[in-house]
């Protein structure tokens, strides 16, 4: 007899402007074609796999997913536990003295009846994912991993987007057009804007690029209004140019 099918997720690495929304995304699309599966999200990623502590996902969850597409961070939390690395899942008190983490978080995913996994996270993330699913399938365990790579480095060959990539671009974008807003204030000022990349250009090509394509648009009052007003002569008073004064103001008729 087949297993139900059941679904997890789970978000680890680094921080990315688009955990929250990809939960939310995932949710929102498991709910539409598939409402009756039964979905989890452990927590922190990997430490809460290794430590079996998880949330449920309620009707109540599934009806307002959409949220989650406002925020940053993560619903589920996250951490940068890398279960291949035995020592610091000993330091960290996730597995104890012997246990090959590997095998902890397969046993919990066996004991909680996954079927289906969904790794938000970069490589470490997504490779481990794989090492999961590879130990299961030995052990006769069916786990279908399904990775979402995120990286602000939009360097994952060959995705033309990877999640988070252009939020962090835009936001790093906008960033900078307020600080470099300050000279107007203290023009004796040097800023250097640094944006962060690994082994890959695109983020600071791409913020540059977001940038300038502000600036297109600008939304500056006039340049002549800030303009020093122009030294004139006193209207002359007197009766006879009355008249013309009125019209022409600083005019004299004499």
């Amino acid at each position: 007899m087949s297993q139900k099918p059941k679904v997890a997720i789970l978000t680890a690495g680094g921080l990315a402007p688009c955990l929250s929304s990809a939960v939310g995304g995932l949710i929102e699309r498991y709910s539409e074609l598939a409402p009756e599966l039964e979905i989890i999200g452990y927590l922190g990623g990997y430490k809460g796999l290794l430590l079996g502590q998880s949330v449920p996902v309620t009707a109540e969850v599934r009806a307002n997913a959409k949220v989650l597409h406002k925020h940053g961070g993560s619903p589920i939390k996250n951490s940068r536990v890398k279960l291949t690395n035995i020592a610091d899942c000993i330091k960290r008190g996730l597995v104890k003295e012997g246990q090959d983490p590997l095998q902890v978080a397969a046993e919990r995913l066996t004991t909680d009846g996954i079927t289906i996994l969904h790794t938000v996270g970069g490589d470490d993330t997504n490779t481990t994912a794989a090492d999961l699913a590879t130990y299961l399938a030995k052990h006769g365990y069916k786990l279908t991993v399904v990775g979402l790579p995120k990286t602000i480095d939009n360097d994952v060959f060959p995705i033309r987007q990877s999640l988070g990539a252009w939020t962090a671009a835009e936001q790093s974008a906008i960033y900078f057009e307020n600080i470099v807003n300050e000279h107007s204030a203290n023009p004796r000022m040097l800023i250097v804007h640094e944006v962060m990349g690994r082994n890959c250009g695109w983020l600071t090509a791409y913020t540059a690029k977001v940038y300038r394509d502000r600036l297109r648009h600008p939304d500056f009052l006039p340049a002549s209004t800030w303009r020093a007003p122009t030294k004139t002569s006193t209207p002359c008073t007197c009766p006879k140019c009355s008249s013309i004064s009125r019209r022409r103001p600083n005019a004299c008729a004499r």
